[in-house]
């Protein structure tokens, strides 16, 4: 694995690392249960997605390459899921989230990523000179 895709993904899973353990106090810590839970699902699905998806794109672009993406998505969403199910088990939950949020965290920062590396390429091609012309 290259250096670009090990440091987007290495970089980007800290910050998913950090937000989601930011999310798990905030979910599931009893005394702050009278906060409503659908603005916490909606961050918990949105913050991976465009995590993983920039790191992705970043990756994408500084390699040309849409595996680039994808693999530095996966690295990202590995270590993000892996700190929610770390997060969770902490708050007494089974120890199996752990080993759920991996795989899970890692095959959707995959898929994220991939799209984000997609969209870099897209970018990359509709450029606008200072003329007005498209490269």
């Amino acid at each position: 694995m290259s250096r670009i895709i090990l440091s987007e993904g290495v970089g980007a899973g800290l910050t998913l690392g950090a937000c989601t353990v930011m999310l798990a106090v905030l979910g599931l810590t009893p005394r702050l249960s009278w906060i409503p839970e659908i603005p916490l699902l909606g961050a918990a699905i949105l913050v991976p997605v465009l995590v993983c998806g920039l790191s992705g794109f970043r990756a994408g672009r500084r390699r040309r390459r849409l595996l680039a993406g994808a693999l530095a998505g996966g690295v990202a969403g590995a270590i993000g899921g892996t700190v929610g199910g770390l997060s969770y088990v902490l708050y007494g939950k089974p120890p199996a989230n752990v080993a759920v949020g991996l795989f899970l965290g890692a095959t959707g920062g995959a898929i994220a990523g991939a799209a984000g590396a997609l969209l870099s390429r897209r970018a990359s091609r509709a450029r606008v000179w200072p003329t007005g012309e498209r490269s």
